[in-house]
């Protein structure tokens, strides 16, 4: 089921999300009609992955698309990975510079700071518990999807230059698009 990608103003974007109870099996959301529905694990997790791919993301947390559990999916060297219940154990003390892209501000991409490294534990859509060590492109992914599980933004990340910077940026990219340039 493809779902619609709230907007940065969504109070769920600013939420610390709650965890997906296992004992229970399900989770809950609101769509964009109001109507509630149930999800358990393996429903969360096919959600996850076709708005993933639909939207064109490198990753996605619940709340990005009106859901209000601690999960994401994202794509670990090619392959998708979804992570449930996450908390992150420890991050590299060497940070990285580099542009970052988020499906909620659609063309805007500051410069952010992120460890080049992290260690984390999540279970899967089973409950199995795993652990593991990402660096690069998958630690800054699994970085960016663990802030908005806590209600975080690269707003909360970059410095007021940067995100000046990529704003400038995004309003020409908008333009172009507009006019049919892209």
């Amino acid at each position: 089921m493809i779902l619609d990608l709230v907007d940065g103003v969504h109070p769920l974007i600013e939420t610390k999300l709650d965890e997906f109870d296992f004992d229970s099996n399900k989770t809950t959301y609101f769509d964009d009609e109001k109507v509630l529905h149930t999800l358990n694990a393996h429903e969360l997790e096919q959600i996850l992955l076709e708005n993933m791919v639909h939207h064109e993301g490198l990753g996605i947390s619940s709340n990005q698309i009106g859901i209000n559990c601690r999960a994401f999916a994202m794509l670990h060297e090619g392959e998708p990975l979804i992570m449930i219940n996450p908390k992150v154990i420890q991050a590299t003390e060497e940070e990285v510079l580099m542009k970052e892209g988020c499906l909620t501000w659609f063309g805007l991409f500051p410069n952010v700071k992120r460890p080049s490294g992290v260690s984390i534990n999540w279970k899967d859509r089973d409950g199995e518990d795993y652990n593991g060590n990402f660096i690069g492109l998958s630690a800054r992914i699994i970085l960016h999807e663990y802030d908005h599980l806590n209600g975080y933004t690269f707003f909360d990340r970059t410095s007021t230059y940067h995100m000046q910077q990529a704003r400038k940026k995004r309003k020409l990219f908008l333009r172009k698009v507009k006019n049919g340039k892209i």
